[in-house]
């Protein structure tokens, strides 16, 4: 039984680490970035950046003066601070119900990692449904703890030893 179940966990991590190796492998970037592409991307011109945000400044002056305002008021009374601006909000980050951390899924950070995945899910994604896989994956990964070691625990009280 010993002997069985050593070599079915042998197998397990082979497979385990030959299966993360295959996901670095594919998960690394075929782009090259070369310097040039750095400096253009952190080279800026200021005065550019405040012009994109001239009108905003307008709308948040005329905000900050006009105290309760709101969209629809703003609209019948000044359209022009509203040119080039949505009237739907947009909210902070938030986390569609398919998103993962990391490429990972959710109930795997629980299965895997346990209360430490399942907090890094909860706190990354402040996610409702992905916080509820992490929790599930964290209860099957416990249960199937526990079940192991019983079994285990079961077998070696079970075993007997022959002298000759």
């Amino acid at each position: 039984m010993k002997k069985t179940l050593l070599k079915s966990f042998s197998v397990f991590l082979a497979m385990l680490m030959f299966s993360m190796q295959t996901f670095a492998y594919t998960s690394k970037s075929s782009t090259s970035i070369t310097k040039d592409d750095i400096q253009s991307v952190t080279q800026f011109d200021e005065s550019e950046i405040y012009a994109a945000f001239a009108d905003v400044s307008d709308l948040d002056q005329y905000l900050t003066q006009n105290d309760g305002k709101t969209y629809t008021d703003i609209s019948q009374e000044n359209a022009s601070l509203l040119s080039g601006i949505s009237s739907t909000a947009t909210l902070p980050y938030s986390a569609s119900s398919d998103e993962l951390v990391m490429g990972i899924p959710s109930f795997l950070w629980g299965c895997v990692f346990g209360w430490v995945g399942l907090l890094v899910v909860y706190l990354v994604l402040e996610n409702k449904d992905q916080t509820k896989k992490a929790l599930k994956g964290c209860v099957v990964s416990t249960v199937v703890g526990i079940v192991f070691y019983v079994v285990v625990i079961a077998a070696a009280a079970t075993t007997t030893t022959y002298t000759y």
